[in-house]
């Protein structure tokens, strides 16, 4: 295949600028995947970075949409006919002030989970969510986010077609990618300052462990892209748990375009709630 550029991002919906939103670009062909750079961009810059920048796909971690019941309760709040589509979704919450919307968030009172919830190895949390940590700015946040991307040069999966040499934007699961490799999926965020010597020593086997995937595991993960990243990137993602997470966010993201067999089709899901709720893109093993 032909070298193609990819992107991870691990989205924070926090208000301070720049806030916890980091990016990880990589090169990903017939030789793997290479990490190219990563950047603590925040949130306000995550746009221009992926569009200044010829990515053929970028994966994200945050909820791209809401549960179906939250969907009809809000078009109820509204005063209007059910949601027909995504896009008009995404617009409303686009002219939506965030207060208005945590207002009705609270109305609603129930935190349901959408189908694709569900359906990862490690259950997502609802988007809905209140406590810690909290999903409703993130899911805010980064639902305007995708509604004010360009059409002309990216497509939001499952809600849109995809479009001639235009990037896919797909919705991933960094703790549900790590469970499926067979990694460590947790241990390896903390904000006690006690704790990061021992934080950082599991991010470095994690990292490792990501590295040598198809030389440890043996030919279960051989379809998988080998990973390269060069020794003056390893200290960002031992560092930081945020950059971490978009290496990861960036290797689903690779893997999808190198191995799409890889993954189950949202429409495979017979449930065409899909198309208003999302889904999330997570690499399965492939079966002997």
């Amino acid at each position: 295949m032909a070298d193609k550029i990819v992107a991870g991002a691990d989205f924070s919906g926090a208000k301070t600028v720049p806030n916890d939103t980091w990016l990880t670009l990589a090169r990903v062909g017939d030789l793997g995947m290479e990490v190219m750079d990563v950047r603590h961009v925040g949130a306000h810059a995550l746009a221009k970075e992926i569009s200044s920048t010829h990515v053929s796909a970028v994966g994200i971690d945050c909820p791209f949409s809401l549960p179906k019941a939250f969907i009809e309760f809000l078009a109820m709040k509204k005063v209007k006919p059910p949601y027909q589509d995504w896009q008009e979704l995404a617009q409303e919450l686009v002219f939506m002030p965030f207060e208005e919307f945590e207002e009705l968030v609270k109305q609603f009172k129930k935190e349901p989970k959408r189908f694709c919830d569900e359906k990862t190895i490690v259950p997502g949390i609802s988007p809905l969510h209140r406590g810690n940590p909290s999903m409703i700015q993130m899911t805010f946040q980064g639902m305007r986010l995708l509604a004010m991307l360009n059409p002309k040069n990216f497509f939001v999966l499952p809600f849109q077609s995809s479009i001639p040499f235009g990037c896919a934007v797909i919705e991933v699961y960094p703790r549900a990618t790590l469970k499926t490799l067979g990694l460590t999926d947790t241990g390896y965020k903390s904000p006690d300052k006690k704790e990061q010597d021992r934080v950082k020593a599991t991010r470095t086997n994690m990292l490792d462990g990501l590295i040598n995937l198809r030389e440890k595991k043996g030919l279960t993960y051989q379809k998988f892209p080998r990973l390269t990243v060069p020794g003056k990137f390893r200290h960002h993602f031992v560092d930081s748990d945020h950059a971490l997470d978009s290496l990861i966010a960036c290797y689903a993201t690779a893997t999808y375009i190198y191995a799409p067999d890889l993954f189950v089709d949202a429409l495979d899901a017979e449930n065409l709630d899909v198309l208003l709720e999302g889904w999330i893109y997570v690499p399965q093993i492939a079966k002997a």
